[in-house]
């Protein structure tokens, strides 16, 4: 497989995974053929260790400012692995994110992979 970063994917971590991409079968490419970015998979393996829990304080366990965070899960939940569930406020920030199945059994596959 082949990566070839896109002019919008000039980010350190898109970057990144083109690098180690062409030098072997890296963690970069396992995560590309699960079609995740590189950048969002410490968001989908929080998630699935500690399970569901609002955008803020995913936000702050990763360390991640909480826009970044929204527009990372918006794209895990393009690809159908994570949902977010409304908060009674409807503060997008208060939203509890969660794996979907298909989320869940992707973290579980990536996970057996890398061990």
């Amino acid at each position: 497989m082949t990566y070839r970063s896109r002019k919008n994917d000039d980010s350190i971590s898109g970057q990144s995974a083109a690098y180690f991409i062409s030098k072997d079968d890296s963690l970069a490419a396992l995560l590309l053929n699960h079609g995740i970015k590189v950048r969002d998979f410490v968001l989908l393996s929080f998630l699935s260790d500690l399970g569901p829990m609002s955008v803020l304080r995913l936000s702050r366990i990763v360390g991640i400012e909480p826009r970044k965070t929204l527009r990372g899960l918006k794209r895990l939940s393009a690809a159908n692995l994570v949902l977010r569930d409304p908060a009674p406020t409807n503060d997008k920030l208060q939203s509890i994110a969660r794996l979907t199945g298909r989320g869940e059994n992707i973290a579980g596959r990536i996970s057996e992979q890398i061990e």
